[in-house]
Order: structure tokens, then sequence, then C-alpha cells
């Protein structure tokens, strides 16, 4: 699940249980909060396709017209509606408009989780989105767990996606894009389903996945960890388990997306599929197998070299 601040969400545990992908979280560059004054060159990221600015969340990247197949009224005492298109639908009694502007939204993000997890997206089938109107709702949906005010979004262990109001309220058509492409992540990987998987996996995969297609730099994704590695402060390797709580959750999850961008640029996108889809299965060996008998500690000066070269 994540919460938003200014320029960064992260999530706590979800259901009180530890299950990987109900604890799931992600962090947000500043630029894709709405209203927000951005932290980079001219109040933007540069980025290798232009600058990616603040914006609100009815930005021309998206098209709430037409964009569902189906539309019904579920619910006439709770004024829930249901939007649906290929692959996707969105649910909720928020009003018409805000579930199409979702389900735009939503397109996008399946769209980019395709691009890289094609045959996981297919065999999952429609993946389920429901949007709260308000926090008692969505506490409701998620299970009833209490959680801050800044809560973004949540993935059940059923595998039904939760979308808070701060995702509404508070994000860019960008931003709602990559909350929704990580909680797809998840869905499509059956990270929900499993106990006991590492976090930094979890997180991590959902993260590089989401973040991949937007154009933002790693340094622009990551702000915290950027400062820390020109500060010299750098991680060593992977985040632990216990840095995803405690209010630790946002360098966790930047620190998590740093080290899937090295493992994809040291050995290739197909070991890294492998060894995320091995470890999502259950595997906790998966590590070496994948990556030529390498271990996190080994490979601590190169990490630290790419995180030099990367955001230093």
């Amino acid at each position: 699940m994540r919460t938003i601040g200014r320029g960064q969400r992260t999530r706590a545990t979800e259901g009180g249980a530890r299950r990987a992908g109900a604890a799931a979280g992600v962090v947000l560059a500043a630029m894709l909060l709405g209203g927000c004054d951005g932290s980079g060159p001219g109040g933007g990221v540069h980025t290798s396709t232009g600058s990616v600015s603040s914006r609100s969340a009815t930005s021309s990247t998206s098209s709430t017209s037409s964009t569902f197949s189906t539309f019904s009224t579920s619910s006439a005492a709770t004024g829930t509606v249901v939007l649906s298109t290929a692959g996707l639908q969105v649910s909720g009694s928020v009003g018409t408009t805000q579930l199409a502007q979702v389900l735009a939204e939503a397109r996008v993000a399946r769209t980019w989780v395709a691009r890289t997890w094609p045959t996981q997206v297919a065999a999952a089938g429609t993946v389920r989105v429901q949007v709260a109107a308000n926090a008692a709702q969505f506490a409701r949906l998620r299970g009833g767990v209490p959680e801050s005010d800044d809560l973004a979004a949540s993935t059940t262990a059923s595998g039904d996606v939760v979308i808070g109001p701060a995702v509404m309220q508070g994000l860019t058509a960008q931003g709602q894009q990559v909350v929704l492409a990580h909680e797809i992540t998840h869905v499509v990987l059956r990270q929900t389903t499993r106990t006991g998987l590492a976090r930094w996996v979890v997180e991590g995969s959902a993260e590089y996945t989401a973040y991949r297609w937007t154009g933002l730099s790693l340094g622009a994704a990551c702000p915290t960890l950027a400062a820390d590695v020109r500060a010299d402060r750098l991680p060593a390797g992977p985040p632990p388990d216990a840095a995803f709580s405690g209010g630790q959750q946002q360098g966790a999850y930047q620190d998590a997306h740093a080290y899937m961008n090295f493992l994809v640029d040291r050995f290739g996108e197909n070991a890294w599929k492998q060894f995320v889809l091995a470890t999502s299965s259950g595997s906790t060996d998966a590590f070496g197998a994948d990556f030529d008998g390498a271990t996190t500690t080994g490979l601590r000066a190169a990490y630290a070299a790419f995180l030099r070269h990367t955001v230093g």
C-alpha cells in the first residue's frame, strides 16, 4: 500500500499480515504530484523525452471519453458504478467522470506493465480496480486496517487494486499511472498471494516496472537516494525488510528501485525477469542462480560505482 507525501509516496503493511504484495510501496518524484512546485530545473524534471512538469490529473496524456466498453450501476443503494474495458474493471461510488479518468490511466498503466511482463498480464485476465470515495471506505475495502491519511493505494490478498482518495486528489495523470502500474505489477506477478517474499524484490520489481516508461531518470524518481549518493552515503545493497517500516519506507522503496535498475544494467533484463519471477514464486536461491553465482555482498563495489555514475 502507499502513502503520499509532497514529493514521495510509500506504503505500509496491509491487513496486519506480512504479505509481500500487500505491503507494497512506491516513491514518486515531486513533479508527479499535482500542484507542487517541483524540484528540478525550471520546476520540472528533465528527462530523455523532455521535461515532465507539474500538471493536473486531466492532462492531455489521457482521454476520459470513450475509454470504457460497458457501463452499469451495480447498486442503486450505494451508487456503485462499474466501468469495463479489455483487461480492466473499475468500480466505485465516486461518479462516472472520476471512474472514467481512473480507467483511462489504468489502461496506460496496464500497457506499461505488459511491455515488461506480457505473458503475465495476458494470464492475469481482468484486473479489478476499486476506487474509494473516502478514507473510511478505503480502510474497509482494504480490510479495515487503519492507516495514514496519506495512504494512496493497495493491492489486496485476493488481487484487487484499491485506490484511495489521495490518488484522485493529489496526483497528476502520470502520477496516477505510476500508482496503478505499481499495483498492477503486484497483481500480474501474483505477489500478494505469497508470504515471506523479500520486500525489496516485491517493491523493487513494481517500482522498476512502473517508472520504466515515464521518461524520468533514476535520480528524478529516487530523489532521496540521489541526495544520499551525492553526500557519499551509499547503500551497501538492497534494503532489508525492516527498512520498509518504522518511518523508513521512503528510502527503502527508492533503494529497492535503484537496486533493480543496477541488476538490469549489469546482468540484462532477461536474467532480471527470471530472478523476479522465481523469487515471486517463492524461490530463496534465485539470486545466485540467475546472476552467475553473484551475491549482494560481492556486488557492493559495483553497485556503489553504478550509483555514483547514474545519480551521483
